[in-house]
């Protein structure tokens, strides 16, 4: 029955008192929207970092390749690092001092940065998922 309702519909063989038949399909386009290709300006800046458990971080994206992150406003830096953008994807490795190294993968949609916050101290390297944005 499937079979013979789909091909129906697609033939339009119900009758033209149904609303079923090749006319009645929503038109799709073969042209997508544009994407907007996403720059490395859209990443400078001064951002509020927030983790799945509540905390709220600070994370400075400075322009001369370098970036600090904060555990609280006007606090000492709990850690800087260097950065590197390719494609639509902004690297940061950084030494969190005493504990290991690690780095940072920001990717960034709709204003929103979401950040991958890669520790290789752990085995296997922990991935915890930060999101932020722009203040």
């Amino acid at each position: 029955m499937i079979t013979v309702l789909a091909i129906s519909l697609l033939t339009g063989v119900l009758g033209s008192n149904c609303l079923a038949g090749p006319y009645y399909l929503p038109l799709i386009s073969n042209n997508p929207p544009p994407v907007t290709p996403v720059t490395i300006d859209q990443f400078i800046g001064s951002w509020a970092v927030s983790a799945a458990t509540g905390a709220i971080y600070y994370l400075f994206i400075e322009s001369n390749n370098t970036f600090v992150w904060y555990d609280n406003l006007g606090g000492p830096a709990h850690f800087s690092g260097t950065w590197s953008f390719a494609g639509d994807t902004l690297i940061g490795p950084f030494t969190n001092e005493g504990v290991g190294d690690g780095d940072l993968i920001c990717t960034i949609a709709n204003g929103v940065m979401n950040i991958d916050f890669v520790e290789h101290w752990y085995t296997p390297d922990k991935h915890v998922p930060y999101t932020a944005i722009k203040f």
